[in-house]
């Protein structure tokens, strides 16, 4: 089989990207523009594609350097979904202007491909530079509104912070080469088992990976861009940033950290530390740290978009359960919170997106009032946020449920019980949240906000899949654990 094959959804993607900007470079102030249909008919190619690889048994190709298995075509089909949700909902909003659609859609397109390239990296080179590539990308997309003080400044607080990211990222991997002599996870691997590191040496490659990837997916301690990049980026963008950003760390942190710092356990489905560095003890901290910080920012916001920026950092501590439990649970549990996350949050952002529209402002005490004028729009926008948190009987509870039943299966006691305490005070965020769109439904006496049929079908085609997704919970999982073939030692 020609490896040309297992890479078409990328090769949809750089195509589609190719015609966007063919589209832009031939735009002269037209008003009916069909550069968003072109890109979600690349999207849909790409999916239907990456759909067909998956009767493909997991293989590396290009001199070992790019994976095609269940872990990488799970997450291109979460990037290439997510994008499609993005654009349609940035054609929903004025932040978006008909001018500006391509240079949008363009920047969108071009940071799935890096996102998507990153998802099947197993050379570390090719992971850092599609990390590098999304986060140039990121860059751009944040400061989209050019006359805005605060969209300038959050591209340039994730500018800082990728740069440093990255250099950290580097030097750990400098130091890991000249011991392994490869950059392929799985070559190192076999290096380590041969040749362990001396136990100075791991942990200064696995601190300074740590905080790389703390930096990717918005975690302690470096966490302080996602709040600023949620408030200041265009709303409509803010859950493409988020989930996209950071479930690309997410799966190269997995590979990295699994694949070459772990080893298969006695049961089927686990896996062990390998080498004298017991890094998951780092990552329980860094995970606790995560939680607990993310829940108690949220719960003194007075802005709408920066209370989800910080119950979004509470997510990544939860997310990093998975991670640390070393089993293939714990990641199931993780792809799973994923698919909640995907949904959940672009729904979020779009019903705020359309609230800062009609009323000008995301702060609470401005939407004080607003259920009795946009009843649909704020109840989604509430089912949404349970969902996000994983309050019960939401879908959204099943995935955290798992995530802390395996800690306590693992005998992370403290882990667990830092989990629950930081899912109570996120529930009294939202709860804050829902309070000031409630009021006092009584002296609401302002005329209904209309809302659009478009709007509607959209809000209800993010509400159904949570609910299926509830429903065939147990599915789902299971199809999550069969994505994580992606051990080839």
């Amino acid at each position: 089989m020609s490896d040309f094959v297992l890479i078409l959804p990328e090769v949809c993607l750089a195509l589609t990207l190719a015609f966007i900007l063919a589209e832009e470079i031939t735009y002269h102030g037209e008003q009916s523009r069909w550069v968003n249909a072109t890109a979600l008919m690349g999207l849909g190619a790409a999916l239907v594609q990456t759909l067909i690889t998956y009767q493909h048994a997991p293989v590396q190709v290009f001199h070992q350097a790019f994976s095609v298995d269940g872990l990488s075509l799970f997450f291109k089909l979460f990037f290439i979904v997510l994008a499609a949700l993005a654009i349609v909902a940035a054609s929903h909003s004025r932040a978006i202007t008909i001018a500006k659609q391509g240079e949008y859609c363009a920047l969108v397109i071009a940071s799935t491909l890096g996102m998507c390239l990153a998802a099947s990296a197993s050379d570390m080179l090719l992971a850092f530079l599609a990390l590098q590539l999304v986060n140039i990308l990121v860059f751009f997309i944040a400061g989209f509104g050019k006359r805005s003080v605060p969209s300038i400044e959050a591209a340039v607080k994730y500018m800082i912070f990728s740069a440093v990211g990255g250099a950290f990222f580097l030097y750990g991997l400098a130091l890991l080469f000249s011991a392994t002599h490869t950059l392929n996870v799985y070559e190192m691997h076999r290096a380590l088992v041969s040749a362990p590191l001396a136990a100075d040496t791991g942990l200064v490659i696995l601190m300074l990976a740590v905080l790389f990837f703390s930096f990717q997916v918005g975690a302690f301690p470096m966490y302080f861009w996602t709040p600023d990049v949620v408030e200041g980026s265009p709303t409509p963008s803010s859950g493409f940033l988020t989930l996209g950003t950071r479930a690309a760390g997410l799966v190269v942190a997995l590979r990295f950290l699994i694949a070459v710092f772990a080893k298969p356990g006695v049961a089927p489905g686990q896996w062990q530390v390998l080498g004298e560095v017991d890094w998951t003890r780092i990552l329980a901290f860094v995970s606790g740290a995560t939680m607990l910080i993310g829940a108690l920012l949220a719960v003194r916001q007075v802005g709408a978009k920066r209370l989800v920026g910080s119950l979004i950092i509470a997510e990544t501590g939860y997310l990093l359960i998975g991670i640390l439990v070393l089993d293939q649970v714990g990641i199931a549990a993780i792809l799973y919170s994923m698919v909640i996350e995907l949904f959940s949050l672009i729904g979020i952002f779009y019903i705020l997106t359309y609230l800062i529209e009609q009323f000008g402002s995301d702060r609470l005490a401005d939407l004080r009032g607003m259920m009795g004028r946009a009843v649909m729009e704020c109840t989604c926008l509430v089912l949404f946020l349970m969902n996000l948190v994983g309050i019960p009987p939401m879908p959204g509870f099943i995935g955290k449920f798992t995530l802390i039943g395996a800690a306590v299966r693992h005998g992370r006691f403290s882990l667990a019980v830092v989990a629950i305490i930081a899912i109570t005070i996120s529930t009294v965020a939202i709860a804050r949240l829902a309070y000031s769109l409630a009021g006092d439904l009584r002296k609401t006496i302002a005329r209904p906000v209309a809302s659009s049929p478009g709007r509607r079908i959209f809000m209800a085609s993010l509400l159904a899949p949570l609910v299926l997704v509830g429903v065939y919970a147990e599915d789902v999982l299971k199809w999550a654990g069969k994505s994580v073939g992606f051990i080839l030692w």
